[in-house]
């Protein structure tokens, strides 16, 4: 009884231990495949991280070259379409030649505008001028009739013609050469009353209405011997 007693007890103490021992190994087994498909998904992870980086590098590198080409072709366009531009608006739009030519003929126009204008204003000063000695010598002749009575006589010198002069004045001879105005004449209004009144400075005179008289009879003198 104690032999199969012993022997059951160290059956039992060497199935503990063949337990242990394989769990152990698998323990061990089950690690060791379990770091072996550690190391081959990194291995894995790396190469296609690699992978990927390498297709993504040369996706920007291919963006990159595309990129410089068309920036070197827009450059090159602008370049093109400027000197093409530039020799279509100097050629055709603001060409040198046909402006210098056009100012040309511009500058000889103003000049013949300006003798024109030049000639046209002195014909103008010398008309305006003209007329106003021509209105200067009709008041001259219309006073020269009015004031007649002022001619002096072989007995009686005038006030133009005084005797310390030595030459009549120029009123004296235009006396001589005028005609004196009768009363009905002397009485209408002056051709020059009106200019006079119409200036901007003066006013004309109110309308005053007086009884039409007659004329008096001329006074008979006898010329003085």
């Amino acid at each position: 009884f104690y032999i199969f007693r012993a022997v059951d007890e160290d059956r039992k103490i060497e199935y503990k231990a063949a337990v242990k021992i394989q769990s152990w190994f698998r323990g061990c087994r089950v690690r060791a495949y379990l770091r072996h498909l550690n190391k081959m998904a990194i291995f894995i992870q790396k190469w296609w991280r690699g992978y990927r980086s390498r297709r993504y590098f040369s996706k920007m590198v291919e963006t990159a070259y595309f990129i410089m080409k068309m920036n070197f072709y827009n450059e090159m366009a602008v370049r093109i379409q400027k000197r093409w531009q530039g020799y279509y608006v100097r050629k055709y739009i603001h060409n040198y030649y046909a402006l210098k030519k056009y100012l040309e003929a511009i500058s000889v126009n103003n000049e013949i505008v300006r003798s024109e204008l030049q000639d046209y204003t002195e014909m103008k000063e010398n008309e305006e001028r003209r007329k106003d000695l021509e209105k200067k010598e009709k008041e001259k002749k219309y006073q020269a009739r009015k004031m007649h009575y002022l001619l002096s006589t072989e007995q009686i010198a005038g006030i133009y013609n005084s005797p310390f002069r030595k030459s009549p004045d120029p009123m004296e001879l235009l006396l001589r050469k005028s005609k004196p105005l009768s009363h009905r004449q002397q009485q209408m209004k002056s051709p020059f009353d009106s200019e006079l009144y119409d200036w901007p400075t003066c006013k004309r005179p109110p309308s005053l209405t007086f009884s039409a008289a007659q004329p008096l009879p001329p006074i008979g003198r006898q010329k003085p011997q």
